[in-house]
């Protein structure tokens, strides 16, 4: 298997780690880059990352790439947060969340994803949504390395509970339900079919 480095721009270190670990096994060299990315105020996942990647392609010349975006859609809320779930989990937390649904049927959430690669040619962008509910209070403790979200975020695999309340088995139970909708996992299989 001939080995390639692919470099990814992002300071989330839970995220590398989790890129690292799907492509390792394929001969991919994952090196993680730090950049500080001028998001703009676009509303949509791809279009942030298709910018990210034109940013990281001009700051790291030569080299393969990969960058990605997330948004976190509340349809009761027409798209709040959308791509500012950062800024708006640093201002008012998972419990503000909950606070602006209340009273809310509609209780769907879409965790939106894009991830962007350059192959030293071609841009190549993507996409996932991944349709959960809210719930109506935080529940469980075990956020698995992830975002605060997961104290109100669940998905239909579990009906009625957080994704902070599944253990690890079922944790891993919902790693499987959503691995054909993991943008980390569409690019391994278009790694593996075109290398």
């Amino acid at each position: 298997m001939r080995r390639q480095e692919i470099f990814f721009a992002t300071s989330n270190k839970k995220k590398f780690e989790s890129l690292s670990k799907i492509l390792a096994p394929i001969g991919v060299e994952l090196k993680q880059l730090e950049y500080d990315f001028d998001e703009g105020r676009d509303l949509t996942i791809e279009t942030i990352t298709q910018s990210k990647l034109k940013q990281a392609k001009e700051a790291f010349p030569d080299k393969k790439l990969i960058v990605d975006d997330r948004g976190f859609f509340i349809p009761a809320l027409n798209g709040f947060p959308g791509p500012f779930v950062g800024l708006v989990l640093n201002t008012f937390s998972h419990k503000g969340l909950i606070k602006l649904m209340d009273g809310e049927a509609d209780r769907r959430a879409i965790f939106s994803f894009a991830l962007g690669y350059y192959d030293g040619k071609n841009d190549i962008i993507f996409t996932a949504d991944e349709v959960g509910f809210l719930t109506t209070e935080p529940k469980g403790e075990n956020l698995h390395g992830w975002t605060e979200l997961l104290y109100v975020y669940g998905y239909e695999t579990f009906p009625g509970r957080t994704l902070a309340e599944l253990d690890d088995k079922e944790w891993d139970e919902y790693l499987v339900a959503i691995k054909n909708i993991d943008p980390f996992v569409m690019l391994r299989k278009h790694l593996e079919d075109n290398t």
